[in-house]
């Protein structure tokens, strides 16, 4: 909002105050608000502190033009309504800002794997056919998957990509056995016998990446002459010849395929996908992403319909490659925060850790540690970042650049060691002072096996943020369960270790890092307890923060993660109008019930991108988004409740 706007709404809190003497309608002179939601709880968030407080509570809130305009008391702001202005009683209801997600994927990964907005876009099997398998024990679902491609290439057109996806289950209950199951029995070879004549892609029901044909290969090798594009991308190497053989040969390929092949010459359709997905999870109240786009197609389609004006979520994306070289990386670095108001540029997501860890293995661990696929999230042997690795010459290149590290994935404490290292030698080369450092924010993501208490000193000094993942407090495939086998309960307080962070004033963030938008609310509650349901026990106590902590975590510091504090994260006049209305008091209700909380309405921009269909007939306006989605849900896909 500009100086001369800000201005007149101080005015009209002037006026306000006077009881509105001679009647002076500012309003009216630039521009009458397009909506009022008046006698609620509206919950700005405008606290700086780290201590467990919201900040202010108003009554109502009037927006404009895709800002909040002004917040008060009831009275004061209906003062500003005219004829055109949409006024909206919430009756009670708590009104929270929109939640920011620092490290998602719901544009490269999660639009292609869960089937409620793909199938929105593609209702039946004209462009694409998809098929999902129910949610079954692995080795069931593995017996079905022959009948179920037979079928599909039955029905298929000459050259029309065939998908088949595994269900991990809607409480990830087959997510330790799925990729010991699922990955070693889907070959190229025997996909090639399966359709011969048609493209496949196999997901592997986590990510985007998935196992093709030999039609497959002849497609996306046709888009990228370098088959190993996000790898060598990554790390910034020519195009190997034996790679390309190898990926030829195996048909493995990463995140970057379907978006690269399925989708060529597809654009249009895909940025539908992308609209979709990002939806889906605006109708669980997360309108802010931050992640890599994961391959030029995605990147694409966010564009055209951020051109469009068909965002309906903001994506702030990290830059992946191909280039990692000084000159390459000083130029990303002058544009870091520049964009659109949908889609901006926030740092460099480098190559991801490895989650080494400086303390030794339990000698048990070696006994049962292929049922894990060697390892937990925040768990491993093998450093990616040790002084001499090109990953680690990457590291260091990007800090020397100026640009700033962000949205990387990394696990254990001795990676961030590691990966600090490589910030300040960076740094140094620059001849950056500690001042400019800590002015980058540079960031690690999912605090999966760190910090341990001794680098959070070190953290601060750098200036660092520090994006946590509660969802691997809950999972017992990897996260604080695998790491209580792998080293020791007492390890657990290294696992999203939220608390310490927060008591040393660092600014901590929000991740899911699963397609599982509709479990918001209960991963909320996982960072409460810290309870494990299904190993019924508590990883690290020590390690639990209240719901307001939680809750800064979600929306004011998450837009400093995304460099955008001026404009999101609390609902404060000239910020964004991005907020939530819930049906229950997210500040009072029992723990017990937060994750039972639904989302009434979202708002983008000051605009509906989600009303369900109660509210929408309170207010007299129409059904916004997925809640009107008619599609039939995969059985066996559908959202678990609580």
């Amino acid at each position: 909002m500009s100086k001369q706007a800000l201005a007149s709404v101080a005015m009209v809190f002037f006026c306000v105050a006077g009881g509105w003497a001679q009647n002076v309608d500012v309003a009216s002179k630039l521009g009458y608000p397009q909506m009022i939601v008046y006698n609620g709880k509206i919950v700005t968030m405008d606290d700086k502190s780290f201590a467990s407080q919201v900040g202010t509570i108003v009554q109502a809130m009037a927006i404009r033009d895709g800002k909040i305009l002004a917040t008060g008391t009831t009275t004061e702001v209906r003062a500003l309504a005219g004829p055109p202005t949409k006024q909206i009683d919430l009756k009670g209801r708590t009104v929270l800002p929109s939640f920011i997600l620092s490290h998602e994927h719901p544009v490269s990964d999660w639009a292609y794997t869960e089937p409620f907005a793909f199938r929105h876009v593609f209702p039946n099997d004209d462009v694409i056919i998809s098929r999902w398998l129910p949610n079954l024990p692995p080795k069931e679902q593995l017996a079905m998957f022959e009948p179920t491609m037979k079928e599909a290439v039955a029905k298929a057109k000459p050259g029309q990509w065939i998908r088949v996806i595994p269900n991990w289950g809607p409480d990830y209950e087959w997510a330790k056995e799925m990729p010991l199951v699922w990955g070693p029995a889907i070959t190229k070879t025997y996909l090639d016998q399966l359709a011969p004549n048609n493209p496949v892609c196999i997901s592997d029901g986590f990510t985007s990446a998935c196992t093709t044909n030999a039609k497959g290969v002849e497609i996306y090798g046709s888009v990228h002459s370098d088959l190993d594009y996000l790898g060598t991308g990554r790390r910034g190497l020519a195009p190997s010849e034996e790679r390309n053989r190898r990926l030829t040969e195996s048909g493995n390929f990463d995140r970057t395929f379907q978006g690269s092949a399925i989708f060529k010459g597809k654009l249009s359709l895909l940025a539908d996908l992308l609209k979709a997905e990002m939806e889906l999870w605006a109708r669980y109240g997360i309108t802010t992403f931050g992640s890599g786009t994961y391959g030029h197609a995605n990147m694409q389609a966010l564009h055209l319909l951020d051109q469009r004006g068909d965002m309906p979520a903001r994506h702030a994306w990290a830059y992946e490659g191909p280039a990692w070289d000084i000159e390459t990386l000083r130029v990303f670095a002058g544009t870091v925060g520049h964009g659109s108001d949908y889609l901006w540029l926030i740092g460099a997501r480098s190559v991801p850790g490895s989650g080494c860890m400086t303390v030794p293995e339990r000698p048990e661990w070696q006994e049962i540690k292929a049922e894990y696929g060697g390892g937990g999230e925040g768990g491993g042997a093998t450093c990616t970042f040790t002084p001499g690795t090109r990953s680690r010459e990457i590291l260091e290149n990007t800090a020397e650049s100026g640009f700033r590290i962000a949205n990387s994935h990394t696990g254990g404490d001795k990676d961030i060691d590691y990966y600090m290292d490589a910030i300040e030698a960076g740094s140094k080369k620059a001849g950056l002072t500690i001042e400019q450092i800590r002015a980058k924010r540079h960031a690690f993501d999912h605090g999966s096996g760190a910090p341990r208490p001794a680098q959070i000193p070190r953290i601060k000094n750098l200036g660092m943020m520090v994006s946590m993942i509660n969802t691997i407090l809950w999972e017992t495939h990897r996260g604080a369960s695998v790491t209580a086998k792998q080293y020791g309960i007492e390890y657990t307080d290294w696992v999203v270790p939220r608390k310490s962070v927060n008591d040393a004033e660092i600014m901590n963030t929000f991740e899911i890092d699963r397609p599982l938008p509709h479990k918001v609310f209960f991963f909320i509650t996982k960072g409460m307890n810290r309870y494990n349901d299904r190993d019924q026990r508590v990883y690290g106590p020590n390690q639990r923060t209240d719901r307001i902590v939680q809750l800064k975590a979600l929306t004011r510091w998450g837009s400093y993660y995304m460099l955008r504090e001026n404009l999101m994260g609390t609902l404060e006049p000239g910020k964004f109008a991005d907020f939530i209305v819930l049906d229950k008091d997210f500040l009072t209700i029992p723990e017990a019930e937060i994750p039972k909380i639904q989302v009434l309405m979202t708002i983008v921009g000051g605009k509906p991108v989600h009303l369900g269909a109660d509210l929408a007939r309170e207010i007299g306006m129409a059904p916004v988004g997925p809640s009107t989605w008619t599609e039939p849900i995969p059985p066996g896909w559908e959202p678990k409740p609580y």
